[in-house]
């Protein structure tokens, strides 16, 4: 492959792109205990289910890699993992602009195993085959509906064209995340990828936003277009309470600063004012099983910070609801954990710690896939072995 024309002139380069992946402030506690984790067990998922780790070798291409967050997200997974630790990862990169792609040869060049190339997925064409089709950091949510289709069309062809068995994995933004509640009717807008209130003003750019249905129906077009079975479908929500905007509030400014929050929650040399992490949204018009889910959600994360005020000896009154199984003994661990610090100073700190777990764990089991966080991840798995 080449670096097109269309690789040069694109407007999805910023000249200050680079910079905005490198930031170190874009890792913050969030990013590296909830959302990284979330992302690696959905590739994780996209690999177990592809049967693909009984080879030697695992091939990946990874659609918008940007810098590598992908590569690097997948080389954590292969360290940890012992279910695929003994297989070696083969990456390959594409990302529309030139410099991201510069950096990224620049950041892994001594390993082997790494390439990057400049890429539009628009119009692309591969020769090679892979067993994941990755992607992350929404990049498919720059095109429009019929250029993601046609993304996926073409991604479809090279899988039947080498008889193969393997995933796709689509990560876009989710169309009813509370980041932005004033935007629900919208399904594109021009959207601004700051990270944090520090960082100052970052240039908009249209971009798509999707329900689990929406994004379901392009992905079975490009299979059905192509004659390639889909065996299955799954989608995943990332950050429902914790996008990036719930830092920036530059969507939906009413909306309390959540992330900020948990930050807080995870840094022992803090103390959070517990009260402002209660779910209190004003939303706008959507589907029935948005709004059912959101007033599920709220009333257990809202239970599971007052039982840690209550600890705390502080009073929150909520609504008393039946938590999910998965975090019913929240207030019992935290009662015994304490029981075994001597030290009240250190009360606090243990608490906001297994209260930011909690709730993490909250989001992890009971994302619904619907489109309701800031990412949603559809993946698909799809056999051409018999065609």
């Amino acid at each position: 492959m080449k670096v097109t024309s269309e690789c040069i002139k694109n407007n999805y380069d910023k000249s200050n792109a680079v910079e905005h992946y490198l930031s170190k402030y874009r890792r913050d506690s969030v990013k590296i205990e909830w959302e990284e984790p979330f992302s690696c067990s959905v590739f994780k998922q996209a690999i177990r289910l592809s049967n693909k780790i009984k080879k030697d070798k695992l091939k990946v291409l990874d659609v918008g890699s940007g810098t590598g967050d992908g590569y690097v997200l997948l080389s954590k997974l292969f360290k940890e993992d012992k279910e695929i630790s003994n297989y070696q990862l083969d990456y390959f990169g594409v990302d529309i602009s030139p410099q991201m792609v510069e950096t990224a040869n620049d950041l892994y060049a001594d390993e082997s195993n790494v390439r990057f190339e400049c890429e539009d997925i628009r119009n692309s064409s591969f020769t090679e085959s892979f067993d994941i089709y990755l992607s992350c950091g929404v990049p498919y949510s720059h095109l429009t509906n019929d250029e993601l289709y046609k993304a996926l069309k073409m991604i479809v062809t090279n899988i039947r064209k080498h008889h193969s068995r393997c995933a796709v994995v689509v990560d876009v933004l989710g169309r009813y995340s509370i980041e932005w509640t004033p935007k629900w009717n919208e399904s594109r807008w021009d959207y601004a990828m700051s990270f944090f209130e520090s960082e100052g003003h970052a240039e908009p750019t249209w971009m798509s936003f999707y329900s689990h249905n929406d994004l379901q129906n392009i992905m079975q077009k490009a299979a059905d277009a192509v004659g390639c079975p889909v065996e299955k479908f799954e989608f995943f929500d990332r950050s429902i309470m914790v996008g990036r905007h719930t830092s920036t509030g530059q969507f939906n400014p009413k909306l309390p600063r959540y992330r900020n929050l948990i930050n807080s929650l995870l840094d022992p040399s803090q103390e959070t004012e517990l009260s402002k992490l209660i779910f209190q949204v004003e939303f706008t018009s959507a589907p029935k099983h948005i709004l059912e889910f959101f007033e599920k959600f709220s009333g257990w994360w809202n239970l599971l910070v007052s039982q840690a005020a209550e600890i705390l000896d502080e009073s929150i009154q909520v609504k008393f609801v039946e938590l999910p199984q998965e975090v019913q003994g929240f207030k019992a661990a935290l009662k015994t954990e304490l029981q075994q610090f001597s030290d009240k100073r250190l009360d606090r700190q243990k608490v906001e710690f297994m209260l930011a777990q909690v709730l993490r764990q909250l989001e992890e089991t009971q994302q619904p896939g619907y489109g309701v966080g800031h990412d949603l991840f559809g993946v698909m798995w799809l056999d051409a072995t018999e065609l």
